[in-house]
């Protein structure tokens, strides 16, 4: 069964819509970078063609073999798992950008960036 999977045209076109849908979650997710290169986060997007995904996996129950329907509910679950873990992602993104700006800011305003003290120049308890 393994080797006849999206071996018929229309295998292929069935999983090349769900992979165009899949494609555009990811990149609302802002797992993939758009047409332009570039990465941004638009969740109403996301969600949208997550359940899209979700109702031709519930339309199609039934008239598709075993292998594909599995394939599909994988595609549905990982998605869904990606779209749950997403606002935490975006945290980690925002931070990492914050901090990527404090650092720039060591190089732009030296004196106005944030320093640790390496040395104390006061007498130590060992002397």
């Amino acid at each position: 069964m393994v080797d006849e999977f999206l071996q018929s045209e229309e295998s292929q076109q069935f999983f090349g819509l769900i992979q165009m849908l899949q494609r555009s979650a990811l990149v609302a997710l802002g797992k993939m970078p758009n047409h332009e290169g570039k990465y941004s986060v638009n969740i109403a997007e996301a969600k949208a063609a997550i359940d899209l995904i979700a109702v031709i996996q519930k339309r199609t129950e039934g008239n598709i073999d075993e292998m594909e329907t599995n394939v599909l509910r994988g595609i549905v679950t990982e998605m869904r798992m990606m779209f749950v873990q997403a606002p935490k992602d975006i945290a980690t993104k925002e931070a990492e950008e914050e901090d990527a700006e404090e650092l720039k800011k060591t190089f732009i305003e030296p004196s106005e960036a944030p320093a640790e003290v390496l040395t104390n120049d006061s007498k130590s308890e060992e002397e």
